[in-house]
C-alpha cells in the first residue's frame, strides 16, 4: 500500500458511492414514528406559548424515549429550509458517519499504523445494510447518531487532555442519552476511560453529570404500555434473549442473500455473534485476570500471558475498544431484553444493524493483539479484499429493498395526493369512522402522547391532523412530478395484459391474498412492477405487489434479479367501505396491464 493515490481511492470510493446511493434513493416523505416524532412535535411546538412548555416539550417522553436531539433537528431543519423536509432529515443522520472514519485514524495511531489500515474500516462503516437510515427520519437521527456520538466522546476523553474535550464528551454522551434509551451506556462504558485518562476534578464532575443525567432522563418517566414487560422478557423468554443478543451482533452476515432458508440465516447469524462476542470476552478477561488476580502465573510460554502483555503494550488503544465494546454490548443486550418476546427476526431489522457493524470493527482492531508486526501487512491486504466483498454485497443484499420501498412510498403518497388523507393501518380496529374521513379542518394537537398514537385506536385521525396542521403551517406536501406520472400510469392508461401471468386471488376474512406466477420485473427500474388497484366513485387506492429478489445462488443459475413468484397480501381495513372494481396489473413503460379484475365489497 505504498502508493498515497490508490489509499486515497480505496478511502473516498466508498464514501462517494454511499452519499450518491443515498442522495438518489431518500424520500422526502415521513414514515411511521416521524409523523408524531417530527412533524407531531414541530405542530405542538407552535402551539405551545411559554418557554416552560416548549422547554418541557422537548424533553418530553416519546415511547421509552427522550429524542431532544431529533427534535432540534427538527427545528434547525425547519427554521433553515423554511419546512420540514425528510430527505435533509435523513442526509443528515447519515454524515455524521463522516466523523467515524476521523475517530478511528486516530485511534490507529496508537498502534503506529498508516492511513491504508483505515480502508477495511470505510467498508464497513460506509454500508448500506442499515437501509431504514434513507427511509426513516427517526431512525436515521436516533439510534446511528448515538453510537457515533458515543464512539467520539470515548476519543476524546482518552486523547485529548484539555478540559474542552472532556465537558464536549460529556455533552455528546448527555446527547446520546437523550436521543435514544441506549445512549444512557455511554456514561457507563466511559468509565474505565474516566478512571485512567482523566483528572481528579474531571472525574468528580464526571461523577455529577452521571448522576444528574440519569435523574432527569427518569424524572417522571412513564413505562409505555405498547412495549412488552422487560421481566416478563426475562421471566418467559430467556432463550429468546440469548439468541437475540448474538443474531443481533451476527446479523450483517445475512444467509439469506445466498439461500431462502430462514433457518440457515438464524443459525449463521447467531454463531458468527457468538464466535465475536466469545473472542472479544476472551481478550476481557484475560486482562482482568492478570490485572487483578496477585496469583496468576505470570510465564511467557502462556498464550494468554502473551496476550495480556500485548494488551498492556498498546494501553489506549484497547481501552477505547474497551469502552466501545461495553457501550456497544450494553446496547445489544438492552435490545435483546427489550425485543425478546417479538421474536427473532427483530434482530434482523436494519435501523440497528449501523450498532451490528461497529461490533465487526472492533474485532478487525481487536486482531491487532494477537499478530506479530511483520504479519500486519498481510492481515491488511485480506481485511480489504474482505472488507470490499462485504460493501458490495451489502449492494446487492438492500437493492431490491430500496426498489420495494420506493414502490411502496409512492402509492403511499399516492394513495393520499388521491384520498385526502395519508395511509390507513392495518388493524381489526382501524374500521373506525374517525380513521377513514379525510382531514378537511384545523385541529389543535396536544404534546404527543409518550405511549405514541402508532398503536392505538384513532391513529390516522391523530396522523391526519398532524397532516392537515402540516399543509397550513409549514409544509405544502407537493408530491414529486414522478408520482402524478405513475398516478396517470395506474388509472388513466390502462390496457389488456398479453403477458403469461397467472394470477390467483384468495377472499380471506381481513385479508386479501394475491398470488402470480411468471411474473416479470425488470432490475434496477424505479415504479414498474406488479400492483393491485381498488376504484370507486369516491376512491382511488394502489398498493404494490412486493417481488422478492432472487438469492444469490438462483441469480447465478437463472441470471435474473427477481423471483418469478409474488405472493402478497392486501389487508381489507387499508380500503374504506364500499364497493370497488379491484384490478391486478403490471405497471411497465407508463402503461397499466391488467391481468385481471374483478368486483370486490368491503364491509
Amino acid at each position: 500500500m505504498k502508493n498515497k493515490a490508490g489509499i486515497y481511492f480505496l478511502i473516498l470510493a466508498p464514501i462517494i458511492a454511499f452519499y450518491i446511493f443515498v442522495y438518489k434513493n431518500a424520500f422526502n416523505i415521513g414514515w411511521n414514528d416521524d409523523w408524531h416524532g417530527i412533524e407531531g412535535f414541530l405542530a405542538s411546538w407552535m402551539q405551545q406559548t411559554t418557554f416552560w412548555e416548549k422547554i418541557t416539550l422537548l424533553f418530553s417522553q416519546m415511547c421509552e424515549h427522550r429524542i431532544i436531539y431529533v427534535r432540534l433537528s427538527t427545528l434547525l431543519c425547519y427554521n433553515l429550509f423554511g419546512e420540514v423536509n425528510y430527505k435533509i432529515l435523513m442526509l443528515m443522520g447519515v454524515s455524521y458517519l463522516l466523523i467515524l472514519p476521523f475517530v478511528f485514524y486516530r485511534l490507529l495511531k496508537e498502534i503506529n499504523v498508516g492511513l491504508a489500515y483505515l480502508v477495511p474500516i470505510i467498508f464497513i462503516v460506509f454500508n448500506t445494510q442499515p437501509i431504514e437510515n434513507i427511509f426513516w427520519a427517526i431512525t436515521s437521527l436516533q439510534p446511528n447518531v448515538v453510537i457515533i456520538f458515543g464512539l467520539w466522546g470515548f476519543g476524546l476523553l482518552l486523547f485529548n487532555k484539555k478540559a474542552w474535550a472532556f465537558y464536549l464528551a460529556n455533552v455528546l454522551f448527555f446527547v446520546a442519552m437523550f436521543t435514544n434509551g441506549n445512549g444512557m451506556f455511554s456514561f457507563l462504558a466511559a468509565i474505565p476511560v474516566i478512571l485512567y485518562a482523566r483528572t481528579k476534578s474531571e472525574k468528580i464532575q464526571f461523577a455529577a453529570i452521571v448522576a444528574f443525567s440519569f435523574w432527569l432522563y427518569f424524572h417522571n418517566f412513564q413505562k409505555p404500555g405498547i412495549r412488552p414487560d422487560v421481566m416478563v422478557n426475562i421471566t418467559q423468554f430467556p432463550h429468546i434473549i440469548v439468541a437475540d443478543f448474538f443474531a443481533f451482533f451476527g446479523s450483517p452476515i445475512d444467509s439469506t442473500v445466498q439461500v431462502y432458508n430462514i433457518t440457515v440465516k438464524h443459525t449463521v447469524a447467531i454463531i458468527m455473534g457468538l464466535l465475536m462476542i466469545g473472542w472479544l470476552a476472551v481478550m476481557l478477561f484475560t486482562f482482568l485476570y492478570y490485572r487483578f488476580y496477585p496469583k496468576a502465573k505470570k510465564n511467557m510460554h502462556n498464550w494468554f500471558y502473551r496476550l495480556y502483555n500485548k494488551l498492556m503494550q498498546y494501553p489506549k488503544f484497547n481501552l477505547y475498544l474497551l469502552a466501545a465494546f461495553i457501550f456497544v454490548g450494553l446496547s445489544g443486550a438492552a435490545f435483546a431484553a427489550s425485543r425478546a418476546s417479538q421474536g427473532i427476526e427483530q434482530a434482523f431489522a436494519s435501523r440497528y444493524k449501523t450498532v451490528s457493524l461497529i461490533m465487526f470493527i472492533i474485532l478487525y482492531l481487536s486482531t491487532f493483539n494477537i499478530l506479530p508486526a511483520s504479519r500486519w501487512k498481510n492481515y491488511l491486504r485480506i481485511s480489504i479484499i474482505a472488507g470490499l466483498l462485504f460493501n458490495l454485497f451489502s449492494y446487492y443484499e438492500s437493492w431490491d429493498d430500496v426498489e420495494n420501498r420506493r414502490r411502496f412510498f409512492g402509492t403511499t403518497i399516492l394513495n393520499w395526493k388521491n384520498n385526502g388523507r395519508y395511509y390507513y393501518y392495518a388493524f381489526e380496529n382501524s374500521r373506525n369512522p374517525d380513521d377513514h374521513a379525510p382531514i378537511t379542518q384545523y385541529q389543535r394537537l396536544p404534546i404527543p402522547p409518550f405511549n405514541y398514537a402508532g398503536f392505538v385506536p384513532g391513529i390516522m385521525k391523530y396522523v391526519n391532523d398532524i397532516l392537515w396542521i402540516s399543509r397550513v403551517h409549514f409544509k405544502n406536501y407537493t408530491p414529486p412530478a414522478e408520482i402524478d406520472v405513475m398516478n396517470k400510469a395506474l388509472y388513466e392508461n390502462q390496457v389488456a395484459s398479453t403477458g403469461g401471468e397467472a394470477v390467483k386471488i384468495t377472499d380471506g376474512f381481513n385479508t386479501f391474498r394475491i398470488e402470480l406466477a411468471n411474473v416479470f420485473v425488470p432490475f434496477g427500474t424505479r415504479y414498474d412492477g406488479y400492483y393491485a388497484i381498488f376504484t370507486n366513485d369516491k376512491n382511488r387506492l394502489a398498493f404494490p405487489l412486493e417481488t422478492q429478489a432472487n438469492k444469490f445462488t438462483n441469480f447465478l443459475s437463472t441470471q435474473r434479479f427477481y423471483n418469478n413468484q409474488i405472493d402478497a397480501i392486501v389487508a381489507k381495513p387499508d380500503i374504506p367501505s364500499g364497493q370497488f372494481s379491484m384490478k391486478i396489473g403490471k405497471l411497465e413503460n407508463n402503461q397499466f396491464k391488467v391481468i385481471k379484475e374483478q368486483t370486490i365489497s368491503i364491509q
